[in-house]
């Protein structure tokens, strides 16, 4: 039987015999609220070894494959009480603003070749669920024209569309470049099937608002697949829900810095609505 790994003390670098035997002494490289990443001695190699054991080894291994980039998949293991996936190191670093042009020919190449991968309808469900979870939450908050955004095109059954596999972590963080201009998407735990249109308003969120509001919103439009009305009007949407998802995000994980998130996000959230049609 496996014990869940207990809280590293302060300054402590946490040690794991079986995986350090196979792959060596361990360097942290990097920790964050689900996983902390280590690199191999010979600089190669990164360990990725997840907090809680819920399979998140695995299943990032599998959205990897599935997203074309199983060459990068080295080892999905279960040692030392820990789940862990090796993965090729990829020498980049992680966006920054003035990367952001740079990037945005491969990044629009890569969802391209993501979201052909068709299956099945958005789960509508869950989306309404989504939403009550925001409503009782921000109820306190001047949004009611972010829900109204959401709310109207989602009673009239217009988010019951295709869904495909996304990747649906899309912030800055998550896209690496290197000195090359190489551009790697990299924690594929949360991927999966949803509207492809709302994994590229998490990319407008997450990354492109790094960028002035105007050409973070002309950047964000040449990722549609189109410029009908009906799809920028629910492309509008999606800036709704992403927007009211991260407010929900801050206030309950962050709640120090909700009111400058508050400040920033609703702003530009408006000004995306401000210049696409209402549904």
């Amino acid at each position: 039987m496996s014990v869940p790994p207990q809280p590293d003390p302060p300054g402590a670098v946490p040690r794991f015999p079986e995986l350090e035997a196979r792959y060596g002494a361990l360097v942290p490289m990097d920790s964050g609220m689900q996983s902390r990443v280590y690199a191999t001695p010979g600089g190669d190699l990164v360990v990725k070894v997840y907090r809680n054991q819920r399979g998140d080894h695995a299943r990032e291994a599998q959205n990897l494959r599935r997203a074309g980039m199983g060459t990068w998949v080295v080892d999905v293991a279960q040692l030392d009480g820990i789940e862990a996936l090796v993965m090729r190191r990829f020498p980049g670093r992680p966006l920054r603003p003035q990367d952001v042009p740079t990037a945005l020919p491969s990044l629009r190449s890569a969802l391209q070749a993501l979201h052909r991968d068709t299956q099945g309808t958005v789960d509508v469900a869950r989306v309404e669920q989504r939403l009550r979870r925001f409503r009782s939450a921000l109820t306190a908050f001047p949004l009611e024209d972010l829900f109204t955004a959401v709310e109207t095109p989602l009673e009239a059954g217009a988010l019951a569309r295709p869904a495909a596999f996304c990747h649906l972590d899309l912030w800055h963080d998550n896209i690496l470049i290197s000195e090359a201009g190489e551009v790697l998407l990299i924690d594929w735990t949360k991927a999966g099937l949803d509207d492809p249109l709302r994994d590229l308003a998490l990319l407008k969120t997450g990354t492109l608002d790094l960028l002035p509001p105007d050409d973070a919103l002309n950047a964000a439009l040449s990722f549609l697949p189109g410029a009908s009305r009906d799809l920028l009007a629910l492309y509008r949407a999606y800036i709704a829900m992403t927007t009211l998802h991260d407010l929900y995000w801050f206030l309950m994980n962050e709640p120090y810095g909700f009111e400058g998130q508050r400040a920033r996000k609703v702003p530009r959230a408006r000004h995306v609505m401000a210049r696409l049609p209402e549904f």
